[in-house]
C-alpha cells in the first residue's frame, strides 16, 4: 500500500521520497525509541509491584504492610497537646500542702472570763486546763487539787463584779448527793491566771 510524502508524490514503502535510496523517514527512529521506553517503564512497574507483593507474603499470616494516615491535628512544637505532658507554663507544678497547725484555745478576753473558763473546765471534768488557769496557785498539788471536787456534781459560777484584776463571784456548788453549797469571794487574776482566791462558804 503506497503513501504520499509531503510535497505530494507517491511514496513506496522502503523507498525514499527524496533520494529514493530506501531509508525510512527520520520520524520512524523517535517512535521507535518512545515504544521501547514505554515498555522498559512498564516492566519496570511490573516487577515493583511483584517485589512488594512477594515482602508482604513473607510476614506471619500472609498480610502485607497497612499504611495509615494519621488523624488530628499534629502536636505542637512544645507538646503541651500530648497526653501525659505537663504544661511547659507551669500551670502543673506540685505544691506541697501547708503544714498542718495545732488547734490553741482562744485566750480568755479578761480576768473575769478567766474565772469562767475555769470553773467550765472544771465542770467537764478537765482539771488539767483548770490547773494551768490558776489551780497550780490555789493548791499544794495536782491531787490534793482534784480531790477537792470529788464530791462536787457541778458548780454554778455568776460573776458579780470585775475591779481591775479583782472578780468578785457567788458560786453554788451542786453535790453528788444532791446537796448544794453556796461560796461568795474573789479571785485576782493576771496575765490569764488565777494568781489568788479568797472564798467563804455562805451556806
Amino acid at each position: 500500500m503506497s503513501q504520499w510524502d509531503a510535497e505530494g508524490q507517491r511514496w513506496v514503502p522502503g523507498s525514499s521520497p527524496a533520494t529514493g535510496s530506501g531509508e525510512p523517514p527520520p520520524d520512524s527512529d523517535l517512535s521507535r525509541v518512545l515504544i521501547v521506553a514505554a515498555l522498559v517503564v512498564l516492566l519496570l512497574a511490573v516487577a515493583g509491584t511483584a517485589v512488594w507483593v512477594r515482602s508482604g507474603d513473607d510476614g506471619a499470616g500472609g498480610g502485607g504492610t497497612v499504611l495509615t494516615t494519621p488523624s488530628g491535628p499534629p502536636p505542637t512544637a512544645f507538646g503541651d497537646d500530648l497526653p501525659g505532658t505537663a504544661d511547659p507554663y507551669g500551670s502543673d507544678t506540685y505544691e506541697p500542702d501547708p503544714p498542718a497547725q495545732e488547734e490553741v484555745p482562744p485566750a480568755p478576753d479578761g480576768p473575769a472570763d478567766t474565772v469562767r473558763s475555769y470553773y467550765e473546765a472544771i465542770n467537764s471534768g478537765d482539771y488539767d486546763t483548770a490547773w494551768e488557769l490558776g489551780g497550780k496557785n490555789l493548791t499544794k498539788s495536782f491531787s490534793a487539787f482534784t480531790s477537792g471536787f470529788a464530791e462536787t456534781a457541778s458548780d454554778d459560777v455568776r460573776v458579780t463584779d470585775t475591779v481591775g484584776d479583782t472578780v468578785h463571784v457567788d458560786i453554788t456548788a451542786y453535790q453528788t448527793d444532791g446537796s448544794r453549797q453556796t461560796y461568795t469571794g474573789t479571785y485576782t487574776v493576771l496575765d490569764g491566771t488565777i494568781t489568788s482566791a479568797r472564798v467563804r462558804r455562805t451556806g
